[in-house]
């Protein structure tokens, strides 16, 4: 019963105002992607990097429509699954309610909730994750177990089976997978150090699986490579640098429940910000400690979790000095992992006070969601479209300095019929110039398409300085701006 409980908590989180917000830049993708056949799917997938199945299972989704609730079910039903896988691992490493609590907090964080709602890959390749960290604890649990031949029957060869598919799919998922690649084979041989009498069972089964494993990856890999003549590393020139701020806005992001811009380092303020402090991310820290105080107590489990939970942001630290990857979204699969820990703190707790923790817990962790669906975290560009159509003539020329601008409108644009042709928009204020001397109104828009997105509305507005003083200025939301420059009668 709390298995289907905290799925259900979960999927209803992430269907709610599921098509509430407009989709953004990295959504588009996914919408063009998925309706390309099979072939040029995976093509165009390896092309920019990316690994191709979730998007060959958005595309099950294209014929139902490609507005925003459709698009995204995909995502919310991973998200959902993922609050239940969560519940199992946590219920196996110590009781229900370990489990219930680690699988509320997972179903509730607004971080989690937000790629719940996002049409892209990052809750498939979560809940893929957390089946591999599942079979790796069961493979800990028992290493004798583990070191016999892989068809002997019991809990070792279904964790053996649960890593090894969970790993494959999240390889063939999302690139931030490696990070659990490498956490997982840390894992694994911190298993095989601290056993020596199974050690070479263990490492052969750890072979022979590891091999499978590749033979489903390594095909795309080098595919991708092929396909970007060798330059798969490239493509990451718009991540932020690492900064102190990046880091800690993050880091509350992640594990400490806080709302958060999608597309900037901006946090939202909490109703639970009392006095300074945010109670119910401390909270669950807390927590966290007195669970990994509990997990480091049972040896081999205690380790590999401490190893998946850590290996993922000190590798993306590190990875700076090479080029920049820390964004909040490569972390999402380190959450549950934070909250797993705090479901084991939570049965630390005196017997009698359980209950009632579960219960706040529960209480403020909904609490802490609600304004989630409020804040903009997002671009309004489906509020700046429906602002142009309203007040758009014949004749009118749209300048921006982000081509990018015109393609995020033109999603909703379309769906008037209306959308911007050729001729319709410019990025050259020169031409914008020409227009507005011959007697044509021109619309500036300027926005935040993307992450670190380098165009300002400062230098924007100084290449616009010919036009003279703009006859109305708008504001949409927080990252839009919108001008109107309109000749003298």
């Amino acid at each position: 019963m709390p298995l289907l409980l905290v799925t259900l908590l979960g999927l209803a989180a992430r269907l709610h105002g599921l098509g509430g917000k407009p989709y953004w830049m990295d959504e588009i993708t996914t919408l063009r992607r998925s309706s390309l056949g099979l072939g040029s799917l995976v093509r165009d997938s390896l092309s920019f990097h990316h690994l191709p199945l979730y998007f060959v299972v958005s595309s099950w989704f294209v014929p139902f429509g490609l507005n925003e609730s459709v698009m995204r079910l995909p995502a919310a039903f991973f998200g959902a699954a993922s609050c239940g896988v969560l519940f199992l691992l946590g219920r196996s490493l110590g009781d229900w309610r370990s489990g219930l609590a680690a699988s509320l907090l997972l179903a509730m964080a607004p971080f989690q909730v937000q790629y719940g709602q996002e049409a892209r890959s990052y809750t498939l390749v979560t809940t893929l994750i957390l089946l591999g960290l599942w079979g790796l604890t069961l493979l800990a649990r028992d290493p004798a177990a583990a070191a016999r031949p892989l068809r002997t029957a019991g809990p070792a060869r279904t964790g053996w089976l649960l890593y090894g598919i969970g790993t494959a799919l999240a390889l063939d998922t999302l690139s931030v997978a490696n990070f659990w690649f490498l956490a997982a084979n840390l894992g694994a041989a911190f298993i095989a150090v601290r056993s020596p009498a199974n050690r070479r069972g263990f490492v052969r089964n750890w072979i022979l699986v590891q091999l499978l494993v590749l033979a489903v990856y390594l095909p795309f890999i080098v595919g991708m490579m092929v396909l970007t003549h060798g330059k798969m590393g490239s493509g990451l020139d718009w991540v932020p640098p690492l900064s102190v701020r990046n880091v800690w806005t993050t880091l509350q992001t992640v594990y400490l429940m806080r709302t958060s811009s999608l597309i900037a380092f901006r946090i939202f303020p909490g109703p639970l910000h009392i006095m300074g402090i945010e109670w119910l991310g401390w909270l669950v820290t807390a927590l966290a400690l007195a669970g990994m105080i509990s997990a480091i107590r049972r040896g081999l489990v205690g380790g590999v979790i401490a190893i998946g939970l850590f290996t993922l942001p000190i590798a993306l630290a590190a990875s700076a000095a090479v080029s920049s990857i820390w964004m909040p979204r490569y972390l999402l699969w380190s959450g549950p992992v934070f909250f797993l820990l705090a479901g084991l703190g939570l049965i630390r707790l005196p017997e009698r006070l359980r209950s009632p923790a579960l219960a706040l817990l529960a209480l403020f962790s909904l609490a802490n969601l609600l304004p989630y669906y409020q804040a903009e975290t997002k671009p309004l560009w489906n509020q700046a479209a429906a602002e142009l159509l309203r007040d758009h003539q014949d004749g009118d020329l749209l300048v921006t300095d982000d081509p990018g601008t015109v393609n995020m409108m033109n999603v909703y644009l379309a769906r008037t019929g209306h959308a911007l042709g050729p001729a319709d928009w410019t990025t050259d204020p020169a031409t914008a110039a020409s227009r507005y001397a011959a007697g044509a109104r021109v619309w500036a828009v300027h926005g935040v398409v993307g992450q670190n997105d380098p165009y300002r509305l400062g230098s924007f507005l100084d290449k616009l300085a010919p036009l003279g003083p703009a006859v109305a200025v708008h504001r949409v939301g927080i990252d839009i701006t919108m001008l109107l420059f309109a000749p003298p009668a």
